[in-house]
């Protein structure tokens, strides 16, 4: 089975409402908003992290970065980033790279940034990199189930060019 079929079965088993929109090949997060013509913040990027003797997956707004010593310190812990061979190790289904939106359908534990619920509808990363699921926000906590959430995320910091 693959990715994206792994996440539409968990999607319709908690029976929640979904659309796979294509776009043209992306290797990041902002480049997937822009190729799929929706807005960054709408995007939702999984990020992998390693904690002390645990790895989970955050989920942020794809215009934003993690504060990892705020998620740290919510969660009482000191978080870093993963590497890619830990994402490809969990989610061997996806392409190199890709950490699934719906990291839960894995068995993979979350953790997700409040900023998601702003929006009208997220997009969330199918496990390729042409391909996303989109879902009312209504339906988040529900696609999400029981996983924390709390506010971890912050802008993207913007380096200037010399």
């Amino acid at each position: 089975m693959n990715a994206l079929h792994r996440m539409a079965r968990f999607l319709d088993e908690h029976m929640i409402p979904f659309d796979v929109v294509a776009h043209p090949h992306s290797q990041t997060s902002a480049e997937t908003a822009r190729a799929a013509g929706v807005p960054p913040g709408r995007v939702a990027k999984g990020v992998l992290l390693d904690g002390q003797g645990c790895q989970l997956v955050a989920m942020i707004p794809a215009d934003e970065e993690i504060h990892l010593g705020r998620l740290g310190l919510d969660h009482g812990m000191e978080f870093s980033l993963a590497d890619e061979a830990s994402v490809s190790r969990l989610f061997g289904e996806c392409d190199p790279g890709v950490v699934p939106g719906l990291p839960n359908a894995w068995g993979v534990e979350m953790v997700w940034d409040d900023d998601l619920m702003k929006q009208p509808d997220i997009y969330l990363e199918g496990g390729d990199h042409e391909r996303l699921l989109h879902i009312e926000t209504r339906y988040l906590r529900e696609a999400f189930g029981d996983a924390p959430h709390c506010h971890f995320s912050q802008p993207r910091m913007q380096h200037l060019l010399a």
